[in-house]
């Protein structure tokens, strides 16, 4: 009875669940969940016809309450696409369930924040589409439009991912939630360090940083999927981009742009041991051959080695010893480094200008 289920053995079940991968979007956040759906009805918008305009939607987590005073601008259908939505600000849930109108001049962004802020709704999560060109631009402000440093942008248009361009967002990622360990709280991700001033992370810190990074990477390119964990022959890719596409002959194919694998490079453990350093080089070394192996299992184009560096030396030159290797294989090599305390990254960033400034003398 116990290795067994309703006649199903466990061990069957376990091969069934191996060969079945969890869909694209499972575990998807609620504010992913917005910024998914809102792109969907970009889409079908923009093939109707819409252009020109800004767009403002909010995201409520107690839309009846928060929409008490707008009940005759209610919009249960807006998800469908039928109905325009630029020039106006939406206030809804985060599956577009329906959609409340507000009273707010969309003449201008200035007085469309003001405006949104005198209604109480500074705090929730927005979603801003400018359409005022060929192509809609949207920025999500994940803290409200009160905490303008918590921004990002949102792709609503297909384009394949260049490197400057994903470079980008992983510096946005960085700096908005793991910097410091207060960039790590005020990103509302799960802890990375067990006690930073002592340099020990959180366990597993790898998969903490890809959880936190899945997130980050599926509001942004909203054209695209983002998948984690991926199994094949040679292991476990840690994040897979990918698309949707139609190749000239008609078929539908799947697009696999970037391969990232992601390393939390530090000198103790989550218990305060201390890791020998001869472990980061060997890591690092580990992290390039999977970056090559997972790209080509993949079947992917390009492949990035993302080393977050939680030592207590922040040490720009741990990929020396990989970098012609690296270079040859068309590997690309990132390093983050997380700052122990918000004091630490302040003088940092201070001796950074001072080097700059006698530079320029």
């Amino acid at each position: 009875m116990a290795n067994r289920l309703g006649g199903i053995s466990l061990s069957e079940i376990e091969a069934a669940s191996n060969e079945q991968p969890f869909p694209v979007n499972a575990g998807a956040t609620p504010g992913e969940r917005f910024v998914l759906r809102i792109s969907m009805l970009v889409a079908t918008r923009l093939e109707k016809g819409e252009n020109g305009g800004i767009a403002v939607f909010l995201q409520s987590d107690a839309l009846a309450t928060d929409a008490e005073r707008y009940k005759m601008n209610f919009s249960p259908l807006l998800a469908n696409g039928n109905d325009k939505i630029t020039e106006k600000v939406w206030l809804s849930n985060a599956v577009l369930g329906g959609a409340y109108a507000l009273d707010v001049d969309c003449g201008d962004f200035g007085g469309i924040f003001a405006s949104i802020q005198e209604a109480g709704f500074g705090c929730l999560p927005a979603v801003v589409i400018d359409w005022r060109g060929d192509v809609p631009i949207g920025r999500l402000y994940s803290h409200g439009i009160l905490e303008l440093e918590h921004v990002q942008d949102v792709e609503f248009a297909y384009h394949e991912i260049s490197e400057s361009n994903l470079k980008d967002c992983l510096d946005n990622f960085h700096r908005t939630s793991l910097q410091t360990p207060q960039r790590v709280r005020e990103g509302h991700a799960e802890a990375f360090w067990n006690d930073s001033r002592k340099g020990w992370p959180a366990h597993r810190p790898e998969e903490r940083i890809q959880g936190k990074l899945i997130q980050h990477l599926r509001a942004r390119y909203t054209r695209h999927q983002v998948r984690a964990e991926e199994k094949n022959d040679d292991g476990i890719a840690d994040l897979v981009i990918f698309s949707h596409e139609t190749s000239v002959s008609g078929k539908r194919i799947v697009a696999k742009e970037w391969v990232l694998e992601l390393k939390a490079l530090a000198d103790h453990t989550s218990t305060g041991d201390a890791v020998a350093k001869t472990a980061i080089p060997a890591a690092i070394e580990k992290g390039l051959t999977q970056a090559i192996a997972y790209r080509e299992k993949e079947h992917a184009q390009r492949a990035a080695l993302c080393c977050y560096d939680m030592r207590a030396e922040d040490d720009a030159s741990c990929f020396d010893h990989i970098k012609q290797e690296a270079a040859a294989e068309k590997v690309v090599l990132w390093r983050w480094y997380l700052f122990r305390s918000s004091e630490a990254s302040r003088t940092a960033d201070r001796t950074d200008r001072e080097n700059l400034n006698r530079a320029q003398a």
